[in-house]
């Protein structure tokens, strides 16, 4: 059982940042972080649908280019929060630093030619790092296309919110369960994750309290603790 930093250790004004990615290794060798695409197709890290909450902006990723994300006011006035482009600033630049990598592909009504292009930059990523991969998502079409991925090259992980909800045709191809922490500390979801039988990577941790919890009731299955706390205690008796 390990830590993983959850978008870099999420805390006020600071997630899913270079600067966060690259804090985080001091804690731990492990991160999470969210992917979307552009309007012109480039592979940010950015947890929002939109950017009305990091960048005052109340439009979509994906009605943006880049460039023009890039140039909103919070952001020329905040160039540390200027999403991170996926390959050019992850990949190229800090990638090998870590050990596990969990990419989580949000949701998005993707087309067929935009998942051709997530599938090449994780074959980059692949050739960039000897880290084990981890890539996750809630969204239908997002599961569907990471069951498909190369088993030898990729870990799949099935993000849900309720355990009880998981498609259980579907995640028979999966090597993880992604499960909620509110979730699992209701009393019946035991009984479901022992059902699906994966180890889990559970998301996500803001205090002590609940990892201990966790542990005791889960420690069967327990992967990784997915956490916004850098000094979350993982080490329980």
């Amino acid at each position: 059982m390990f830590l993983v930093a959850h978008r870099g250790f999420r805390g006020p004004g600071r997630e899913n940042r270079m600067i966060d990615f690259i804090d985080a290794l001091k804690s731990c060798k492990g991160v999470e972080f969210d992917i979307r695409l552009t309007k012109d197709k480039k592979i940010i890290i950015f947890h929002d649908h939109n950017l009305k909450r990091i960048g005052n902006v109340n439009k979509t990723v994906k009605s943006m280019t880049f460039e023009e994300i890039k140039n909103i006011d919070f952001f020329k006035n905040n160039p540390e929060n200027i999403p991170p482009l996926f390959v050019e600033d992850f990949i190229n630049k800090i990638s090998n630093k870590y050990e596990f990598i969990n990419v989580e592909i949000k949701p998005n009504k993707n087309t067929k030619e935009e998942f051709e292009l997530i599938k090449k930059a994780l074959e980059l990523l692949r050739k960039k790092t000897k880290a084990e991969i981890v890539v996750s998502s809630f969204g239908n079409e997002a599961l569907k296309f990471i069951s498909e991925l190369d088993v030898n090259k990729f870990k799949k992980g099935y993000l849900t919110e309720y355990v009880k909800k998981v498609d259980f045709s579907l995640i028979r191809k999966f090597d993880y369960l992604h499960p909620y922490v509110g979730n699992l500390k209701s009393h019946d979801s035991l009984k479901y994750v022992e059902k699906i039988n994966l180890p889990i990577n559970v998301w996500t941790f803001k205090n002590d309290k609940d990892a201990e919890i966790i542990y005791f009731k889960y420690r069967k299955y327990l992967n990784s603790l997915i956490s916004d706390k850098k000094d979350l205690r993982i080490n329980f008796k």
